[in-house]
């Protein structure tokens, strides 16, 4: 058999010759030694190449993870955006509509936008690869919340004055007596205004709403019809309804009217159909001209008269059932 551990031999420079190199077992394990480390030295640097440049599948789950939350975080922030702008429309609304009506005091922007916080208040969030548009839309929703709060109290103040005054603002004649939606424009408003028919300057004793004839129309308030006048001559008011209110000597005038729907002495709930837009009397359109008139004197309409949108107006009939020339 052959053997397979041949000798080796080396040359010797003083001799001149070759020589047989005898085994050394300490040579073999400093050579092994040597040839091992520089195997790991090359393995490892194989597996830190790899690991820099290719994911294991647990890091591409969790990087795939981090790009959701953060389309997700740049969605919610939109959002928080947007009804913070929607926020700022009721909070307008609330003011200059909501708490006037009801007598309350308007409150401030400085409160409305009151900070939530402390100067560490975020710095949980701090430390992170996404800490920046997590800050951002804490911060946010915070705004919206402290928002929400104070709308919320505003809310429950005025319908606390509403219950304290239930009659008085049921019978308040503040709304539209025509859905928004179906009001073509105000073709006149109060005030001294040149007559169409008759070509003089006169009063005009409250404002001409637009609308096609047959238009529904709406009592502005709760109360009592106390006088109806049935006129289909080009003269004064035509068809015309008026509603004593019974607060504060408050009534309402509707005229020209193409039908009345309603009584004398009838009973009537603010949003309840009273009769239709119409052309008659001393008018050059379709209109309703409508008055609001407090102890016998007029006064401008649009003083009191509150428009909701028309969703909000279709759910206040529901309840129910549960400067130019002027047109007349």
């Amino acid at each position: 058999m052959k053997n397979i551990f041949k000798p080796k031999y080396k040359f010797n420079p003083e001799t001149l010759q070759y020589e047989k190199i005898t085994f050394s077992f300490k040579r073999f394990i400093l050579r092994a030694i040597q040839f091992s480390f520089s195997s790991i030295i090359f393995g490892a640097g194989l597996m830190f190449v790899y690991i820099l440049v290719y994911d294991s599948p647990e890091e591409k789950i969790l990087k795939r993870e981090n790009r959701i939350l953060k389309e997700t975080l740049k969605e919610i922030n939109i959002k928080l955006d947007n009804t913070d702008k929607l926020l700022d429309d009721i909070a307008k609304r609330d003011n200059y509509i909501y708490r006037s009506t009801f007598q309350q005091d308007s409150i401030s922007y400085d409160i409305r936008n009151a900070g939530t916080g402390g100067t560490n208040r975020y710095k949980h969030l701090e430390g992170y690869e996404s800490t920046d548009v997590l800050i951002e839309t804490s911060k946010k929703l915070d705004k919206v919340e402290q928002k929400l709060k104070v709308q919320e109290n505003s809310f429950r103040d005025i319908i606390a004055e509403i219950r304290k005054n239930e009659k008085f603002y049921k019978n308040f004649p503040f709304l539209q007596p025509i859905r928004t939606n179906e009001l073509t424009r105000i073709g006149s408003f109060y005030g001294y205004r040149p007559h169409p028919i008759l070509g003089v300057v006169h009063m005009h004793q409250g404002i001409d709403l637009v609308a096609p004839t047959g238009t529904p129309v709406y009592a502005s308030g709760d109360g009592i019809v106390k006088s109806i006048e049935r006129n289909n001559t080009r003269s004064g008011y035509g068809n015309s309804v008026l509603i004593d209110h019974q607060v504060n000597g408050f009534a309402s005038r509707y005229a020209h009217l193409h039908t009345i729907e309603v009584r004398e002495g009838q009973k009537v709930k603010r949003g309840q159909r009273i009769g239709t837009v119409g052309n008659t009397g001393l008018s050059t359109s379709p209109h309703l001209h409508y008055e609001i008139i407090i102890n016998g004197a007029t006064t401008n309409p649009l003083r009191f008269m509150i428009t909701p949108e028309p969703d909000e107006y279709e759910q206040l009939i529901k309840l129910t059932e549960h400067k130019g020339v002027s047109f007349d």
